[in-house]
């Protein structure tokens, strides 16, 4: 997924979890990593902020929770968007191919096309 935030955009893989991070942000922000999990899910402001936060540090940027919070570090979620990126199509797919049916498995390729004699 991609967030822009002021218009600015950062990859967000909300499958990527590194122990370190999360121990760094609970640090950091005094939450409790399955309480921004769950703010994400419920998209709370202080959730939203946290993952600005998260964001901005994994691009770099030296920013304290705290000036966050106090509004130092200008954060304005209502520029906040969120956009899916789209699956990369797998090995087996091709554009135009017919699709395999419900019952086939998830590592058959779809039907073959019926040769016309």
């Amino acid at each position: 997924m991609k967030v822009s935030i002021g218009g600015e955009y950062f990859e967000f893989d909300a499958q990527r979890k590194p122990l370190a991070e999360m121990l760094m942000m609970e640090d950091a922000t005094g939450i409790a990593y399955g309480q921004w999990e769950s703010g994400l899910q419920r998209g709370t402001a202080e959730a939203l902020g946290v993952l600005a936060w998260l964001l901005w540090h994994r691009a770099g940027r030296d920013v304290s929770w705290d000036d966050i919070k106090s509004g130092k570090a200008e954060l304005n979620l209502a520029e906040m968007r969120f956009e899916d990126t789209p699956e990369p199509p797998g090995p087996t797919t091709r554009p135009g191919a017919p699709e395999a049916s419900p019952m086939t498995g998830t590592g058959t390729p779809g039907r073959s096309r019926k040769s016309s004699a």
